[in-house]
């Protein structure tokens, strides 16, 4: 912005310098140029020099509140499983599930659970679908054990473990999936985003 004042100030002064030993019509046409190259149109104008500062402080906006749940089931190890996303973008369907404990709870959890016992069924052709590998064989899911064949879910009591899979989409004409997770149980009739 520096840079843009100098350079601004400069044009300027040549400017003035140019229009004292011009004709008075072409010192209009410069001072014409000159106020349309100025400052762009998203730069709010400067204030006059003899106003004061006022500053005000933005207040802090509250968190965002947490997705509604599409669907949940009681997991394992006294949690709570909530199903927030079941969305196809592409040729992709994003799964999003968020792992809670009770406001009584006293531990967190850690929970474990094999990727390969994960997946949906679309119910308008009853065709089975399994969580994506990307190009080195890895389970296109969100957080990963150390084995990379499972996903695992911390979670404490001051907060939801977040945890995303990856699957083939449904085709278009399916409006509905029934999502599988172990020890969650299913998550029947889910309503595809597109």
């Amino acid at each position: 912005m520096h840079k843009h004042l100098i350079a601004l100030a400069a044009a300027a002064l040549s400017l003035a310098a140019c229009s004292q030993d011009k004709p008075a019509d072409t010192a209009a046409t410069t001072e014409t140029s000159t106020t349309t190259t100025t400052a762009p149109a998203e730069q709010p104008a400067a204030p006059p020099a003899d106003a004061g500062v006022a500053r005000t402080e933005a207040a802090t906006p509250p968190p965002a509140p947490a997705p509604a749940a599409l669907a949940t089931q009681p997991g394992p190890k006294n949690t709570q499983v909530a199903l927030t996303k079941a969305r196809v973008v592409g040729d992709i369907l994003s799964v999003e599930l968020q792992y809670s404990l009770p406001p009584t709870a006293e531990n967190s959890a850690t929970v474990y659970e094999d990727i390969d016992q994960v997946n949906y069924i679309d119910d308008a052709t009853s065709r089975k679908y399994e969580v994506l590998k990307d190009q080195q064989g890895k389970y296109m899911a969100s957080p990963l054990s150390y084995n990379d064949k499972q996903f695992h879910a911390d979670v404490r009591k001051t907060g939801v473990a977040i945890v995303t899979l990856k699957f083939p989409a449904p085709p278009a004409t399916s409006q509905t999936i029934s999502l599988s997770i172990p020890e969650a149980g299913s998550f029947d009739a889910v309503a595809v985003q597109r």
